[in-house]
């Protein structure tokens, strides 16, 4: 399963350093970032494209904590402003790869893919291994969403189209670039599919997410989405 999820990986094309985050619909989150180009495989991944392996590009940040005029409760010392409420689930979402992150570890997140990983081999050593982990973000469990990211196409296409794909951050530049984790790959099914010949570009992809894990000889993921929209991401 790691030896077909790095190959595949690797027949991806390099796309350009990690995405920025556009404000506008179709660019990405938090600062604007860009795919990186290198190549890896889902036996671990991340999110912008970089010279040592393309990282997917970044959604657009989520809305700030700083307070609006008037908005601190009586009595409070402190001056912090309220966390924003999480936004209805049928009301779409421009998300990052960040926010598929448990709260807690999305401090630590760093959207680059990381570094190739060498045993006593070398080069002549086995692929890189995917970290499986259930360590998710439940509020995304049913939310309408739209995240930016990489195909990783699974099974063969039909009539020239890729309908059945994983989703990730970034693609490593070898088979010893580790995949994206578990929790930074969704399964994607889209009707409409993407043509065969375009599947190394970047990508936005709306649809409902669901907390699941999917697991193919490519590897595991710990989110499903069933696409309504799959369109090219632009730079």
């Amino acid at each position: 399963m790691v030896c077909a999820l790095a190959c595949a990986l690797l027949c991806a094309t390099p796309i350009v350093a990690a995405a920025a985050q556009p404000s506008a619909p179709g660019a990405p989150a938090t600062t604007p970032a860009k795919p990186t180009s290198s190549t890896s495989a889902p036996t671990g991944t991340s999110a912008k494209p970089t010279s040592s392996g393309a990282s997917a590009p970044a959604a657009r940040a989520q809305a700030g904590t700083s307070p609006t005029p008037g908005a601190t409760k009586k009595g409070a010392t402190t001056g912090k402003a309220p966390a924003p409420k999480p936004k209805p689930k049928n009301e779409l979402q421009e998300i990052d790869w960040r926010d598929l992150l448990p709260e807690p570890d999305r401090k630590k997140y760093n959207p680059n893919a990381p570094a190739p990983v060498h045993g006593p081999l070398g080069e002549g050593g086995p692929p890189a291994v995917q970290v499986v982990t259930t360590a998710v973000n439940t509020d995304l469990d049913q939310a309408l969403v739209k995240l930016p990211g990489f195909i990783v196409p699974i099974g063969e296409p039909k009539n020239g189209m890729v309908r059945e794909f994983y989703l990730v951050p970034y693609i490593g530049e070898d088979i010893h670039v580790p995949p994206p984790p578990s929790n930074q790959m969704v399964y994607v099914r889209s009707t409409a599919g993407v043509a065969t010949e375009a599947v190394h570009e970047a990508y936005w992809v709306t649809g409902k997410m669901r907390v699941e894990t999917r697991t193919t000889p490519l590897g595991t993921s710990a989110y499903s989405l069933v696409a309504n929209k799959v369109e090219q991401y632009q730079y």
